[in-house]
């Protein structure tokens, strides 16, 4: 079939980038408001994601293991459990049917939750004891600045674990008021630590999205009206 020369002669370059600084442009509007042109766009780029996400998803993922599934059925036999979890999660959509769910979610929510306890156990509080053990058999001229920055880990993250700790009443013994007081004492600082972190993670987040805005504004100056040079 031959090819129209008006179809040749489009620089598809140059739609593309219109393409993009419209729907910019229309992400952007809604600093000013929402309105059906920004929710148009934020359903487009949502729509996009989500089709990006689940053609990924079968490409990589499901479909190879299908075709290992049905070229070897006696070696991937595990995979076969693990589809028929995945199809028992539709049925959440039913309400009569809903209960089918339940051991794929069970399995979900309990290795996210070994992942989680195993990841924190294993990848944060003990690397933090290991360092403040270890830390005093460097050689440095100071023994207390070389182990200031691991004892400075261990108390903060102490005092988020005491600062979400339910002890109940203190108790009548002496051990039992001096627990509760530590705790006490001890959460009201990992709740600075807490208060310093959350600050961190929202002006980490505040610079990324500048950092995208300066981005796509040098895209609009650039790349689309061509006002300045790069």
């Amino acid at each position: 079939m031959p090819i129209s020369p008006l179809w040749q002669a489009i620089d598809w370059h140059l739609v593309g980038i219109w393409i993009a600084a419209i729907l910019t442009l229309v992400t952007l509007s809604a600093a000013f408001g929402e309105s059906r042109l920004s929710r148009a766009g934020f359903g487009v780029l949502i729509g996009i994601t989500v089709g990006y996400t689940a053609a990924i998803t079968w490409r990589a993922v499901l479909w190879p293991r299908i075709l290992q599934l049905a070229q070897d059925p006696a070696r991937y036999w595990p995979l076969a459990i693990w589809f028929l979890l995945g199809l028992l999660l539709l049925t959440r959509s039913w309400s009569s049917a809903s209960w089918l769910s339940n051991p794929s979610l069970a399995y979900l929510v309990g290795i996210g939750a070994a992942l989680a306890i195993g990841g924190a156990v294993l990848g944060t509080a003990v690397p933090q004891v290991m360092a403040v053990l270890s830390e005093h058999k460097l050689a440095s001229p100071s023994p207390l600045a070389a182990i200031a920055n691991p004892l400075l880990v261990a108390l903060g993250t102490g005092g988020v674990l005491f600062r979400f700790a339910y002890t109940g009443q203190e108790g009548k013994r002496l051990v039992g008021r001096l627990w509760a007081g530590l705790v006490r004492v001890w959460g009201r600082i990992g709740y600075a630590f807490l208060i310093v972190g959350l600050g961190a993670l929202f002006a980490t987040a505040v610079i990324s999205l500048l950092t995208l805005l300066t981005s796509r504004l040098q895209f609009l100056l650039v790349d689309w009206l061509q006002l300045t040079g790069r």
